[in-house]
């Protein structure tokens, strides 16, 4: 019996350390957007030292997928793993979550930057049609989160099921 703790606080421990590299990953991002919306908002005017405001700041569809993203690392890479160590016995609290909940997030991540590409017309240049706002990325974004969702139920019955 005290093995199998002694390995479930270890499997949680490890956890944390996998979660906070792509918590990482998915907050500089999210920082990186944050600030770069924010100087679409408005900028400053040295001349006159006020801000100047632009209104040019949207919610895009990538940025609803790195918020997701940064949402499932960290309840499944920091959440769910302090409660296994802290020893509560609650539902949630369970290695299958926490390992399907990082796959997932990653599926979110690489739907991220799939967005990015269509969005700044790096790949999909067939697709210009005179789209605006999601309506040439919400593809992407549909196929992302269905693929998220069936990668953390698939990883979850893999893992259920050996």
């Amino acid at each position: 019996m005290a093995k199998m703790i002694n390995e479930s606080q270890q499997f949680f421990r490890d956890m944390i350390g996998a979660g906070a590299i792509i918590a990482g990953f998915c907050g500089s991002f999210l920082a990186f957007r944050i600030q770069r919306e924010a100087s679409y908002y408005r900028q400053p005017n040295l001349e006159t030292k006020s801000d100047v405001y632009l209104g040019l700041a949207q919610f895009n569809s990538s940025f609803l997928l790195i918020i997701l993203a940064t949402t499932m690392s960290c309840i499944c890479g920091f959440v769910i793993p302090l409660f296994g160590l802290a020893g509560k016995a609650w539902y949630l609290v369970n290695p299958l979550f926490a390992v399907s909940g990082l796959v997932s997030a990653l599926v979110l991540l690489a739907g991220y930057f799939a967005d990015e590409l269509v969005h700044y017309e790096i790949i999909g240049k067939k697709w210009r049609r005179p789209r605006r706002g999601w309506r040439r990325e919400w593809p992407i974004v549909a196929c992302t989160l269905i693929s998220a969702i069936g990668s953390f139920a698939l990883t979850y019955l893999v893992l259920a099921n050996p």
